[in-house]
């Protein structure tokens, strides 16, 4: 079930959106981000982060897979795009998922959906705005197990 629906239509409205969802964390949460290409799940995570207090510079770690950030907790942000094996995806969050001292953020999530039990899931979704190509971010966030 949906537990909140939000819109966004510019880069800051996503950034504060990533930081309000800070509010709820308190550590050892699991964040899926889905959604297409280019749909805003870095911008979402660069938003989680400044909130925590890191003061890194985050970028979606597509070719590192992992990057850690320190801040009020511990900021550990994976992109699975370039993987497919779910058995290689969970032995590399193994170490780092649900530590009660971090937030682990993982971008392309919906390929763990069926392989995790706890998770926070928010989904984007693009609606086109008007005929320059501007578009509209429909995010909703899901909980399972939390």
């Amino acid at each position: 079930m949906v537990e909140t629906e939000y819109r966004s239509s510019s880069f800051r409205d996503t950034v504060n959106f990533g930081k309000k969802i800070t509010e709820t964390l308190y550590g050892g949460e699991v964040i899926m981000l889905t959604g297409v290409l280019g749909s805003g799940k870095t911008t979402i995570a660069k938003g989680i982060a400044q909130a925590l207090g890191v003061a890194d510079v985050v970028t979606s770690p597509s070719f590192a897979i992992m990057s850690e950030y320190r801040g009020r907790l511990f900021v550990y942000h994976f992109d699975f795009y370039r993987i497919d094996d779910e058995d290689e995806m969970e032995d590399l969050l193994e170490d780092y998922a649900y530590r009660p001292d971090s937030v682990t953020v993982i971008e392309w999530g919906e390929k763990l959906l069926n392989r995790l039990d706890t998770y926070i899931q928010i989904s984007i979704t693009l609606h086109d705005t008007g005929t320059d190509g501007s578009a509209e971010r429909h995010i909703s966030v899901t909980r399972r197990g939390v």
